[in-house]
């Protein structure tokens, strides 16, 4: 009889047999996959090879560090984790941006304060402005002057009557014979920026006998005056310096009331000065207290006051003293004559005459007062003083008024 197979031995030979399979199969798997990874790092580097070729600019773009912040791009991940440390890496580099931007939108003034030049500006004079040195004859009588001087008055008094709503003072001086034809000159007014003359005249005299300099430096310390005009107060920012030239040129050329404080400030305050001014004239000083009605025929009392008579005298007093010593007066005729406030008086004497002005204005008083010397057909000082309810109601009569003496120096010549 055939022995039958031994249940043990069988069920032993067949696990050594399927082990041999597994084996087989393990190391079959593994040399698959052995030659996939082989396969699939030669493809990444075939592709980065040609990825470099055709975009070499962008090479290592991706992987470069944030300590260049220019060239920082934001990766993409797919893992969990990478995605969170990416993320955190982002914000880091973007909080310092966004917190300079911040300041700079919160500190503008200081941002310019930075960026401004504190040290004065080196002032320039430009070209110095002449009077011309001879004049056309008259063609007129010296009766026939006498006539053309009644009516020129006769036209503003009229001028007068028939705006009874405003306030009018006028004076003209003719400064080659010294006629003087005015009216209500001695009336109290309201001077404002056009003070800054006989201020600039006392300035310029200390300067001459050495007493002041303009080379001085002062330092813009903060806004003041503000509801006035003041070209210092709209450009710049505090610790801004200037010389104290710069400071008449913007006082009287720009009105700036800023300037003209600073300029009085320097020499010593209101009460340094006044003296050196009624000297000039005095008629009614600075200092007085008056008491006067306004366009409104509101009555009121003040300082701070002069009159068309005395604006005239300052006027004249200035010609006079270019006229004999034109080096000490020159910067201050230069800044008048380079004013770049509007002016009626110009507009009245058109191109022909050449207008060296000073343009006052108290809006909350509704006074309006422009000064000049002309040198037209022959030099002359004109004050024109109107309080009226409006800047351009104001402009306009003191427009007119010009005019009336534009014509009457036309008529002579």
């Amino acid at each position: 009889m055939r022995k039958r197979p031994n249940p043990t031995f069988l069920q032993k030979a067949e696990g050594l047999k399927n082990m041999r399979r597994k084996r087989t199969l393990i190391i079959a798997l593994s040399v698959l996959a052995v030659v996939l990874v082989v396969v699939f790092i030669s493809s990444v580097a075939s592709m980065q090879e040609r990825y470099r070729e055709s975009f070499p600019e962008l090479v290592g773009a991706a992987t470069s560090t944030t300590d260049s912040w220019e060239r920082y791009t934001r990766a993409t991940h797919k893992t969990e984790t990478e995605t969170t440390t990416t993320e955190t890496e982002s914000e880091t580099t973007r909080l310092a941006p966004v917190i300079v931007t911040t300041a700079s939108e919160e500190t503008t003034e200081e941002a310019t304060a930075t960026s401004q030049n504190n040290a004065p500006d080196t002032f320039d004079e430009g070209e110095d402005f002449h009077f011309r040195t001879s004049y056309p004859h008259r063609t007129v009588s010296y009766q026939e002057r006498e006539v053309l001087l009644d009516s020129l008055k006769e036209q503003v008094v009229r001028f007068q009557k028939d705006n009874q709503d405003m306030r009018i003072c006028f004076e003209l001086v003719c400064l080659e014979t010294g006629e003087v034809i005015g009216v209500d000159e001695l009336d109290p007014v309201v001077p404002s920026g056009c003070w800054v003359l006989p201020a600039d005249l006392v300035a310029l005299n200390r300067v001459a006998n050495g007493r002041l300099s303009m080379s001085k430096i002062i330092t813009y310390e903060s806004p003041r005056f503000t509801d006035s005009p003041s070209y210092i107060n709209s450009t710049y920012t505090p610790g801004k310096q200037f010389y104290l030239r710069t400071l008449m040129r913007y006082a009287v050329a720009l009105n700036d009331t800023l300037a003209m404080n600073y300029l009085v400030e320097c020499m010593g305050g209101l009460e340094s000065i006044i003296p050196d001014v009624d000297e000039i004239s005095g008629y009614i000083s600075y200092s007085d207290q008056k008491i006067y009605q306004d366009y409104r025929n509101l009555e009121f009392q003040s300082t701070g006051l002069t009159s068309c008579y005395d604006m005239s005298a300052y006027l004249e007093y200035l010609y006079s003293g270019y006229t004999n010593t034109p080096d000490v007066y020159q910067p201050l005729i230069n800044d008048m004559y380079n004013s770049e406030t509007s002016s009626p008086i110009k507009e009245a004497f058109g191109e022909d005459a050449s207008v060296l002005h000073i343009l006052g204005r108290n809006t909350a008083q509704g006074a309006y007062m422009d000064i000049a010397l002309i040198d037209a057909d022959e030099p002359v000082a004109l004050v024109i003083y109107c309080e009226a309810s409006s800047a351009d109601r104001a402009g306009n009569a003191i427009l007119t008024i010009a005019g009336y003496a534009a014509s009457f120096i036309d008529a002579c010549h």
